[in-house]
């Protein structure tokens, strides 16, 4: 007798069963697993040429106008080797009353851009840094638009990301970028913001609406909105006068690309799991990319007195301490009752 395919909740995931038959090509499980270390791995080498590209030349808005292009001009062929990965969003996820769609794309348009001038002004490990306390937005705002509150030493544990974050920004004051730190914070409430809107929309729009297809239409509408952003500042006419090389735009391309990979991965990994999950593996990928940053920019350190040095390792080790604790509260089976993990 035929097996009828089975649904069952755990850690509020969506997870199919289906019979030996069913052409799948692994399991849930292990596609959830693929993803994370994927995503991980996808993060820590973008920020790291990002951070590689700026040193040479500061085009960040440009930067995220350009990778919003070569995503979509990527995906094309894609929709045409896969058309069942072609959707069109339904005109009632970008009105009222919860204009789910419409926010996506905004927050994702202002995380992207506000990341990278973050990153053309401050030090990766303290765009980092700050960046890490994305589970702590994200608990905050799950907790108030979806009312799904957490235990109170969760509410503790991603409270101390945020004591990290202010430990590795006082290490140094009097050398902080306030352009930078400022577009950092900014960015880290509307990537919380965005994972949040993401992750409801997915659960929403899942059965008609693939990870590929919600990419391409949210670069797309990043676009016209970047379109005057570069005009203003007089980012696009500075890229032009830079005459950069073949080379040069083979790498500055390049990178571009690599960010809608990582976006890519992103909605992947959230159509198998949890908003918090999801910032789990960021804020891993974020201790990695401390870890590296620190060690190519130890001349740095130098430079600073021994109570500056204490200071910002104080506030990486509580970064990454914390990080390590959530997860582990995120992910045991056993460490707390059901009730107190998402």
């Amino acid at each position: 007798m035929e097996r009828v395919p089975t649904k069952e909740k755990i850690d509020d995931v969506l997870v199919e069963k289906k019979g030996a038959n069913s052409g799948a090509w692994c399991s849930p499980a292990t596609a959830t697993t693929i993803a994370l270390v994927s995503l991980v791995t996808i993060v820590v080498v973008k920020v790291q040429l990002t951070a590689w590209l700026f040193s040479m030349s500061k085009f960040p808005t440009v930067y995220s106008f350009y990778s919003a292009i070569v995503t979509d001009v990527m995906l094309i062929p894609m929709f045409l080797l896969f058309p069942k990965q072609w959707g069109v969003p339904a005109l009632d996820m970008f009105g009222p009353p919860k204009f789910v769609f419409t926010l996506i794309i905004i927050f994702t348009t202002f995380d992207m851009a506000f990341t990278n001038i973050a990153l053309a002004n401050i030090s990766v490990a303290l765009q980092q840094c700050i960046a890490a306390t994305n589970p702590f937005w994200t608990v905050m705002i799950e907790s108030v638009l979806y009312g799904k509150f957490q235990h109170p030493i969760i509410y503790g544990t991603v409270s101390g990301l945020v004591v990290g974050a202010i430990l590795v920004s006082v290490s140094d004051i009097t050398r902080v970028n306030v352009t930078g730190v400022l577009f950092a914070c900014a960015a880290v409430l509307c990537s919380a913001s965005k994972y949040a809107f993401t992750h409801h929309a997915f659960m929403q729009y899942k059965k008609k609406f693939t990870a590929l297809s919600l990419l391409f239409w949210v670069d797309l509408f990043m676009i016209p909105i970047f379109i005057p952003w570069v005009w203003a500042n007089g980012e696009i006419i500075m890229v032009f006068e830079a005459n950069m090389n073949a080379t040069e735009w083979f790498r500055f391309t390049g990178t571009a690309a690599l960010g809608g990979v990582r976006a890519l991965t992103q909605f992947f990994v959230l159509s198998y799991t949890t908003a918090t999950t999801m910032s789990v593996a960021n804020t891993f990928a974020l201790a990695l990319n401390i870890v590296i940053s620190l060690v190519w920019q130890d001349e740095e350190n130098d430079e600073r007195n021994r109570g500056q040095i204490i200071l910002l390792y104080a506030g990486i080790g509580v970064v990454i301490l914390f990080s390590a604790f959530y997860a582990y509260l995120k992910s045991s089976t056993h460490a707390w009752p059901r009730d107190a993990r998402s």
